[in-house]
């Protein structure tokens, strides 16, 4: 019962507006579209926090896409484990950024809408003055109230995974709810009569069905045991470490130029950006003229740009790959992750038929004596990428031929 009463803070704040504020209505909602701002901002840092996927299997892909999910940050996806970089927050599964990274977004295109309704509308009072002022802050301590309660609740709670219920696109909502807004604004402007009985009769109608709504709502899913592969139980003959600066490397090339695999063409990020930058030029260009300031201003975008998605491609491959160890015991090559301490994949020895070492433009980084070692495993149900990649593959590690020759002289005992 408490909890629900902390719930409807908003809503009695709402309640109160329709039956003492002349313009109730627009306050209703105004009140409702900060709420659903709010939501947004809490679901995305729950996004990070949310629980790891409950199932996972060590040789297919999640079912996102037929070969996994071949989005900027692919190689993140298939990783096991997680980090806690402080200790009053839960761990971080790091298979979360991506979800995380779309809800941030999620959030910049809700202060883009912001930013344009507030430019448009011209509201039929004045925010500051007397009871507006009040029903603006009581309604906002109730918003900061009810969403820092609701998080707090989510991170002592046994969080569920991002796949089972944690929206990331709530700022389709926010972008919604800014119509209305702007059309009430419109008739309270222009009209020839006043829609205020009218207004706040819908006012009413929006609070009560809101407040049903939650009344009837299930409660928040909760998550189960994350997947984990056993660590194995004798030590290894030998360890085969990535090249941490070939990894970085290979992340800046990947980052301003990512490799095709198959039928992932990983490009449309790098494409918008450049059309956005053109764009922007030719605007630019047509106000100003081509002059030498637009042109230095054209060519340092450009630099911008180049170098956000190189440092981007850095992180990337450095969370995926520099801190992997590949370990060679007496039946079995196991991939381990040094940096969230888990095992990523693991095949038996006899399920490898072939090693090969291969240098390539993306997979042997320019300056670098560091490759790619190759397994053809028997046993890899999904040999597409990214997750065939990353599952087959000993990436960017160092003496790629002695790595080679090792396995191969071990799969053939």
């Amino acid at each position: 019962m408490l909890r629900r009463a902390g719930a409807s803070s908003v809503d009695l704040v709402a309640l109160v507006a329709v039956a003492l504020h002349p313009f109730s209505l627009y306050v209703v909602l105004l009140l409702y579209w900060g709420d659903l701002i709010a939501g947004t901002i809490r679901q995305t840092c729950q996004t990070f926090l949310a629980a790891p996927r409950e199932t996972y299997s060590p040789t297919e892909p999640p079912a996102i896409s037929r070969n996994g999910d071949p989005n900027p940050l692919r190689f993140l996806q298939p990783k096991l484990g997680t980090v806690q970089p402080v200790g009053w927050l839960p761990p971080i599964a790091v298979h979360n950024l991506k979800p995380g990274l779309v809800a941030v977004l999620s959030v910049s295109l809700t202060a883009l809408g912001v930013a344009l309704t507030t430019t448009l509308v011209d509201p039929p009072f004045v925010v500051r003055s007397w009871p507006t002022i009040a029903f603006f802050t009581g309604g906002g301590l109730a918003i900061v109230a009810t969403h820092t309660w609701a998080f707090r609740r989510f991170v002592r709670s046994e969080r569920p995974p991002v796949t089972t219920g944690l929206p990331t696109r709530l700022w389709v909502g926010t972008l919604v709810l800014a119509l209305p807004v702007v059309a009430v604004d419109t008739v309270h402007a222009g009209a020839a009569f006043d829609p205020s009985t009218g207004f706040a009769a819908v006012a009413l109608v929006l609070v009560v069905g809101r407040v049903a709504y939650a009344t009837r709502r299930d409660g928040p899913p909760t998550g189960a045991d994350s997947f984990a592969l056993p660590a194995s139980t004798d030590s290894p003959n030998e360890r085969f470490r990535a090249d941490r600066r070939a990894v970085r490397v290979a992340g800046a090339i990947d980052g301003l130029v990512p490799r095709i695999e198959w039928d992932v063409l990983n490009v449309s990020a790098r494409l918008a950006a450049i059309f956005v930058v053109s764009a922007g030029a030719f605007v630019a260009a047509y106000v100003g003229g081509p002059t030498a300031l637009v042109v230095v201003g054209i060519g340092v975008a450009f630099v911008v740009v180049a170098t956000a998605f190189a440092l981007a491609g850095v992180a990337h491959f450095e969370l995926a790959f520099g801190a992997m160890e590949y370990q060679l015991h007496d039946d079995e090559l196991v991939a381990y992750d040094t940096r969230l301490d888990a095992v990523q994949w693991r095949v038996p020895l006899d399920a490898i038929e072939n090693v090969s070492v291969d240098r390539g433009f993306w997979t042997s980084p320019p300056g670098t004596d560091a490759a790619t070692v190759t397994l053809d495993r028997t046993d890899l149900a999904v040999e597409r990428s990214p997750y065939g990649y990353y599952r087959q593959t000993l990436a960017y590690v160092q003496t790629p031929e002695c790595v080679a020759n090792r396995l191969q002289q071990a799969t053939t005992r």
